[in-house]
């Protein structure tokens, strides 16, 4: 029995003292509370970010409002010199079969000559581009179908010219054909000159086209060619029999392909056939050249003449 209570007192003691070290542990920590948790405020934190080298440009974002003119500024020219960077557009093959010479090169010659004579007399001047380069530099999809092709060069110079403000739009090309007779396409020229008849704005698109074709056709005869006159035409011209004909990006209205249209009056020129031989020798000369670029701004300055700025 001794034994017995013994053995007793001393669990009665060990159980005392178990009872002491867990009532003098740190409290453990609350579980989660099912009420709303205030959050103090804080204050956004800004973070600079880089630019992209590839912004992309939401195809359905109307380009900004044309700007406010400054009273007694001079009307603003676009001049888009027809393609640019890797496209060099249509060419020209020597004999022996190689090229000695490509649209790019011309149409950017002539845009420089042409926007030279219009700030000397007070014009101010837009290019699409002012170098061997392609308006799309970042290879954007402008036109939001999902692809990155020529549509999205083309609309990209006519947001270009749209935010620019221009007054007037004059795009610079230069015609190109060929055909099984090599003997045929390398006598075949020519000078053309497009605009848009279905715009608000379709009889000043007429006007300029008209004065711009009799002046690069009399520019061509005073250097010593005699250009056969292929007319003003309708962008959307058939080029062939049963061609539906689609209108020239740059110059026609909104539709199933131009998604942002120009909103000026404008023409698009092809002054000769780079295909043809002797068209090509022609443009390549200075005096020719300067000839054709004060063809396209008499035309400018008698368009403004009977069109003045409000």
């Amino acid at each position: 029995m001794k034994r017995l209570a013994a053995f007793a007192l001393c669990c009665l003691l060990v159980a005392f003292l178990l009872v002491r070290c867990v009532q003098t542990r740190p409290p453990a920590p609350p579980s989660p509370s099912p009420s709303p948790i205030k959050v103090a405020a804080i204050t956004p934190v800004i973070v600079q970010e880089t630019p992209s080298a590839t912004p992309q440009v939401d195809p359905t974002v109307a380009p900004p409002p044309t700007p406010t003119r400054i009273p007694g500024q001079g009307p603003l020219v676009a001049i888009d010199p027809g393609h640019g960077g890797e496209d060099l557009g249509a060419r020209h093959f020597n004999r022996a079969g190689e090229m000695d010479l490509h649209e790019s090169t011309i149409t950017l010659q002539l845009a420089l000559r042409i926007g030279a004579r219009l700030q000397a007399l007070g014009y101010r001047v837009f290019y699409t581009r002012d170098g061997d380069y392609d308006p799309n530099l970042y290879e954007r999809d402008v036109t939001g179908d999902g692809e990155i092709d020529l549509r999205d060069v083309v609309q990209t110079r006519t947001d270009l010219i749209n935010e620019s403000g221009a007054d007037i739009l004059l795009s610079v090309h230069l015609n190109a054909w060929e055909c099984d007779d090599e003997e045929l396409w390398r006598a075949t020229g020519g000078t053309e000159t497009y605009y848009c008849p279905d715009r608000p704005f379709g009889d000043r698109n007429l006007r300029l086209a008209t004065l711009v074709h009799q002046n690069v056709l009399a520019a061509l005869r005073s250097v010593g060619h005699e250009p056969s006159d292929r007319g003003v035409l309708i962008d959307h011209a058939p080029a062939y029999p049963g061609d539906p004909g689609h209108h020239l990006m740059i110059l026609g209205p909104k539709d199933e392909i131009i998604v942002r249209p120009s909103n000026m009056p404008g023409v698009l020129s092809e002054p000769i056939f780079i295909t043809c031989d002797a068209e090509a020798y022609l443009i390549m000369r200075e005096d020719a050249q300067e000839a054709l670029a004060q063809a396209y701004v008499d035309a400018i300055v008698q368009y403004f003449k009977e069109y003045p700025l409000q």
